[in-house]
C-alpha cells in the first residue's frame, strides 16, 4: 500500500504474478492515510482479508537510493493477506 503522488494505493500482490495484472484500488487525491476499517473494506472489495495474526508493517522507501539521508522518502504499508472464504 503506497502512497505516491497524493494518493494511497492498495495493491494486492502475488507471487508469479505480474504486477501489471495484480488487483488494485485508489483512493481520491488528497485522502488522507486509511483507517483500518477503510483499509479492510478496499481488500474485501478486491476479494482478500487479512491472513490469521497478520498486522501492517508501515516502512519507507527511499526516491533515490544515492541519496538516503537527504532525498524524499516514499511511505508504504504491507500485509500478509489471503482470499476471502480461502485459506
Amino acid at each position: 500500500m503506497p502512497y505516491r503522488h497524493g494518493r494511497w494505493l492498495l495493491i494486492v500482490v502475488l507471487l508469479g504474478v505480474p504486477l501489471s495484472q495484480c488487483s488494485e484500488l485508489q483512493w481520491p487525491e488528497g485522502t488522507p492515510t486509511p483507517t483500518p476499517a477503510q483499509r479492510r473494506e478496499a481488500l474485501a472489495a478486491l476479494g482478500y482479508r487479512a491472513a490469521p495474526g497478520a498486522e501492517w508493517q508501515w516502512a519507507e522507501m527511499s526516491a533515490d537510493p544515492d541519496a538516503v539521508d537527504a532525498g524524499p522518502v516514499e511511505l508504504f504499508a504491507a500485509l500478509d493477506v489471503q482470499p476471502i472464504g480461502g485459506e
